[in-house]
């Protein structure tokens, strides 16, 4: 079952971009890995390139690797990161997430670091933990200047328990925020980043210089979009707003799924499944919930998916009652399907099509882009990707098995990364690494295992 719950009001917008992801000991990252959007030498493609204090960074990345490479893996990196920060703990089921190809890894931390564009400034934020007993061991907070030097602005050391604060602020400011930091001098559980940004809206209304920790938050609660294998890829969002439902229509009739019309019809909930009652209950008393927390809102939303339903709960500050809607699709026989209706194909691309529609800033990390897809679908996706992106703000990051993609006409060699498995363990590296010809077949050559990343089959019976 996937929720969402979403404010009928204007979010705000978050201008930012993802430079850099750096892991090691966590799944099969058994030594430090770096992903980067740091664009290359090539001048193909320039409409993809982002200028910000004079480096240039890519929009796009396309991640190719076997099977069991590694690549889901990145992708729940990212994620891991991601629900780190914005619960302020770790998740319940990371005691085993280390690498466990080497039994020293157990006591070994694990590393989480993400570069990223904050207001067209550079800035560092990671966490190290030990998985094994669920606790961090240490968190900074780092800006970078045009040149490279970093000036950290807090360090937390939790094997010690001390704080560094090296950060340039008012008095006020500075004593404020090491009083936070003296609350979790002996919590190991919780980051420091997520406690600044629980119920602290006044906070930065009147320090002010300590904006970046709520946009730093901000970035990877509603920038960031890093889903795991098998989830939707965004909220959902859209399919709430009536009028982005003829949008996503016509995207999904121009990606040949049979749809010509989606529709939300009033449902009772003795006309749903029994299993779903219980859920729409909880999603009602959250609703309620959420809007006695914030009086001002004009209204909350609630999604619930699952396999086979789709539906929207919300309710209106200026109503008693709630609304309980189906999503439903009508296809060019005039009948209405259920989402437990649609091919597992069509599924997919409902997903996929919000990208589309986005024009807020956003980076997407979308695994196994091509599962229940076509290969000329896929293809065509990440043309229209590549064209969408050129014009809005967004970063798009795929793992993809679709060898048509590897063609430098469609993509920069910078855009190329392929994820290989040694002896158990995962390593990252960029087709700009081998300063491929523009003429080059990159499909077969990958194919042929000229840059790794392909499975390596051997015949029992003939060992």
């Amino acid at each position: 079952m996937y929720y969402t719950i979403y404010e009928n009001e204007k979010i705000e917008r978050y201008d930012n971009m993802l430079i850099q992801f750096i892991v090691d000991n966590f799944l099969s990252f058994g030594s430090r890995q770096e992903f980067s959007l740091f664009a290359g030498k090539t001048r193909a493609h320039q409409d993809r390139v982002e200028q910000v204090q004079g480096k240039s960074l890519l929009k796009f990345a396309a991640l190719f690797g076997a099977n069991a490479s590694g690549k889901s893996n990145l992708t729940q990196a990212m994620a891991f990161m991601d629900k780190t920060i914005e619960q302020g703990r770790l998740p319940r089921n990371c005691f085993q997430s280390y690498c466990r190809t080497k039994a020293e890894n157990t006591d070994r931390v694990s590393y989480f670091e993400t570069i990223l564009v904050l207001n067209n400034s550079f800035y560092s934020y990671g966490f190290e933990a030990l998985l094994s007993k669920g606790t961090f061991t240490s968190e900074w907070l780092v800006q970078i200047d045009q040149k490279g030097k970093e000036i950290p602005l807090f360090t937390r050391n939790l094997i010690s328990g001390e704080t560094d604060i090296a950060w340039n602020l008012s008095n006020q400011s500075k004593q404020r925020l090491v009083m936070y930091a003296e609350d979790l001098r002996r919590d190991k559980t919780t980051l420091l980043l997520s406690m600044m940004n629980t119920g602290k809206k006044e906070l930065y209304k009147d320090h002010p210089e300590l904006m970046v920790l709520r946009d730093t938050y901000q970035w990877f609660s509603k920038t960031f979009n890093a889903s795991k294998p098998f989830e939707p890829i965004t909220s959902g969002n859209r399919y709430l707003i009536d009028k982005k439902l003829q949008e996503l229509t016509s995207l999904l009739e121009g990606f040949d799924t049979d749809i010509h019309g989606i529709e939300k019809i009033d449902m009772q909930i003795v006309d749903l499944p029994t299993h779903l009652h219980k859920a729409v209950e909880n999603a009602e008393q959250d609703i309620l919930e959420m809007i006695a927390k914030k009086p001002q809102t004009n209204g909350m939303s609630v999604l619930l998916r699952d396999a086979q339903s789709f539906l929207c709960i919300s309710k209106s500050n200026n109503e008693e009652n709630f609304s309980l809607k189906k999503i439903v699709f009508r296809h060019t026989d005039g009948q209405m399907y259920s989402i437990g209706e649609e091919s597992d194909g069509t599924v997919r691309i409902m997903d996929l099509a919000e990208v589309l529609l986005t024009t807020e800033p956003r980076v997407f990390v979308i695994d196994e882009l091509d599962r229940c897809l076509h290969p000329q679908l896929s293809y065509r996706f990440i043309q229209r990707v590549l064209s969408h992106i050129a014009k809005y703000p967004i970063q798009v990051i795929v793992t993809s098995h679709e060898s048509r993609l590897l063609n430098l006409d469609l993509l920069r060699r910078d855009e190329i990364w392929f994820v290989q498995k040694r002896k158990g363990e995962t390593s990252l590296y960029s087709l700009e690494e081998f300063n491929e010809r523009s003429d080059r077949k990159i499909d077969k050559a990958y194919l042929d295992g000229r840059y790794g990343g392909v499975p390596l089959f051997v015949d029992k019976e003939e060992v």
